[in-house]
């Protein structure tokens, strides 16, 4: 994976040097957000952040799943259809979907088969003219191997565009739901391709989402204004912003003064100050998340299992619990958490045995020990709310087994461009799933197409655990996908590439005359309906 080149964040217009507090305590919202985007597309970026800050507001997908049912429902498009030998999707756009009107872009026509095409495309074809825009790099999809597993994109009619697919894929249209399969304008794209500017398709962006870009001043805050017409409600505030504060700390600090409304990941321990307090609101959703350690596996030691296994086995995971997560996460024995239909519930436990983890660095001729680096972002995240702090921990837990942890933390691009360049030991992470197939979390992480050009952290690739995938998917028929993530987890159980540490309940702070929320349990929230009673 190479690191995106820059994306012009900084150089964008329409500041108007009104104070945010003002303006949105009368006509909208305040939400504390943990940090800054790196672009407004999240196809371009593996930003939680980012993902966060673009998708929901600004954008739509084809189809959306249900945050109660988890089934996947009709959003851009109103109705699909699968071919009997699963490799074609038709899937037919709803009428009158109109994107943004800003300053710099006027549509001239509502939404169609062309914008669809034009997104996937870009995706898709390397000699695409937006192919390359903001360094070429498509982390997710890449992922996903979906350049490898679409044949062609293309229309049939104005309101129809079909996929084709190489091979039959039963989470296809769970990725057509996921948040970075948002769908952009492609007459906005040729007017910035004439104008010789089409870097500002991710920087300047226009979409169709409940909320249209208005202004960013860089890690101060993001104005979105309402979007009027709306085809699935108008918003019923007029404008949201995202202030920008990387501590939770002070997020909660200003929640209790009331300069916002909203606040984004809580740590655990600020939970009970919280629920005491009569002026705020606390919402709590199950999460399809994991926290985990990732292990350089293409570099010594970590390219043999037994210290892979001694690691794992040094953890004390109650700990971490107790001490990060205050009774907001549960130890993860797999990648999947529990509330995956593709959990494995016969996996044994992990519990910490030193003298197992001493033995495994013996055979592998460690006896003594060695030091060893991990990487640590500042800040908190929905899958951890403390990275710092578990880090702490595992540096006491490892060193009762002779293995001397350093704790470098940086901020997410220089650790990216670290992870791109394969120069690191080890990285504390964690993943927030787009979608409730569990495809959407081991392919993400672990597949052999990850490695360069995705979220494969570890490095690891494995054919046999590669095919056990290609194979889950080849057929709609829930008891063989389930016995192939069944083999997948008990895999990954052996080999360690990745070590889950806890899956996190989603949390999120309101003022306490802030109504109609939605917090999603795939990451992100939706203020579409959210107003101040």
């Amino acid at each position: 994976m190479r690191m995106l080149k820059p994306l012009l964040l900084g150089v964008l217009v329409l500041l108007t040097g009104c104070h945010k507090q003002d303006d949105a305590s009368r006509t909208g919202l305040i939400y504390c957000a943990e940090g800054s985007p790196q672009t407004f597309n999240p196809q371009v970026s593996n930003s939680g952040v980012t993902l966060d800050a673009s998708s929901r507001p600004l954008y739509d997908r084809l189809l959306e799943v249900n945050p109660n049912t988890l089934a996947l429902e009709g959003g851009l498009a109103t109705r699909w259809q699968v071919s009997e030998d699963g490799l074609s999707y038709t899937l037919t756009l709803r009428q009158g979907v109109s994107f943004h009107h800003t300053p710099w872009f006027n549509p001239s026509r509502p939404l169609n088969a062309d914008d669809v095409v034009f997104t996937w495309q870009r995706l898709l074809n390397k000699l695409h003219p937006y192919h390359e825009v903001s360094g070429g790099e498509y982390p997710y999809f890449y992922s996903l191997g979906l350049d490898q597993l679409i044949k062609r994109v293309y229309r049939k009619g104005a309101d129809k565009v079909v996929f084709e697919l190489n091979r039959p894929d039963a989470s296809f249209l769970a990725t057509l739901a996921s948040d970075y399969a948002i769908v952009l304008s492609a007459e906005y794209a040729e007017q910035l391709q004439k104008a010789g500017t089409p870097g500002l398709i991710d920087s300047r962006p226009v979409g169709t989402g409940p909320f249209s870009f208005k202004e960013y001043r860089h890690n101060e805050y993001v104005r979105y204004l309402r979007h009027p017409g709306y085809w699935g409600g108008e918003a019923k505030i007029e404008q949201l912003i995202y202030d920008i504060t990387p501590k939770s700390s002070k997020r909660l600090a200003k929640l209790l003064t009331g300069e916002c409304d909203v606040m984004s990941t809580p740590s655990a321990s600020q939970l009970s100050v919280i629920d005491k307090d009569p002026d705020l609101s606390l919402a709590v959703q199950s999460g399809m998340n994991v926290a985990f350690l990732a292990l350089n596996t293409r570099k010594a030691p970590f390219n043999k299992v037994q210290v892979r296994q001694a690691i794992a086995s040094a953890i004390n995971i109650d700990n971490l619990l107790q001490a990060v997560y205050f009774e907001t996460g549960q130890p993860a024995n797999s990648l999947l958490p529990p509330l995956s239909w593709g959990y494995n519930p016969s996996l044994p436990m992990r519990q910490p045995d030193l003298k197992r983890a001493r033995q495994l660095l013996k055979e592998a001729g460690l006896a003594q020990g060695f030091e060893m680096q991990v990487l640590v972002q500042p800040g908190s995240r929905a899958y951890n709310p403390d990275a710092l702090k578990t880090a702490q921990l595992m540096r006491s837990d490892l060193a009762k087994i002779g293995i001397k942890l350093k704790i470098v933390q940086q901020e997410w691009p220089v650790i990216e461009a670290r992870l791109a360049q394969g120069q690191y030991d080890s990285l504390l992470s964690g993943w927030i799933a787009d979608n409730a197939d569990p495809d959407n979390f081991f392919r993400q992480l672990l597949s052999c197409a990850a490695v360069e050009r995705g979220n494969n952290y570890s490095r690891w690739c494995s054919p046999a655990f590669d095919q056990l995938l290609d194979d889950a998917v080849t057929t709609p028929q829930l008891a063989f996908r389930l016995r192939n993530y069944y083999y997948a987890q008990t895999l990954l159980n052996e080999q360690m590439p990745l070590i889950p540490l806890a899956h996190a309940l989603r949390t999120q702070v309101s003022r306490s005359d802030i109504e109609g929320l939605s917090l999603m349990p795939f990451g992100g929230t939706v203020f579409n309906q959210a107003y101040r009673e």
